[in-house]
């Protein structure tokens, strides 16, 4: 062999290591997006359960708001509330 074909053979051989190295890393970081495209799936999940939550929430205070400043209401004193029990029916 010459030194051109022996040039030429180091070279196919760095190129096809080269292809190896980039496939292999390709397939570690589709592996890795695939993990963050469920992780960001989830998170978009909680965000909606949270927003959820914060509109219930939100619409509880208003009620509460409404009821005190527009009907006068509040929560009763302890010695306000009376407990009454149900007597057994024959």
């Amino acid at each position: 062999m010459t030194r051109s074909h022996l040039l030429l053979l180091v070279v196919l051989i760095g190129c096809a290591l080269s292809v190896i190295t980039c496939r292999f890393e390709s397939r570690k970081r589709y592996g890795e997006l695939q993990k963050e495209q469920r992780f960001a799936h989830e998170l978009d999940v909680e965000y909606g359960r949270l927003r959820l939550e914060q509109g219930t929430w939100a619409a509880h205070a208003l009620i509460e708001r409404r009821a005190t400043d527009a009907l006068g209401m509040h929560m009763p004193d302890t010695r306000e509330i009376q407990v009454i029990t149900l007597g057994s029916r024959p």
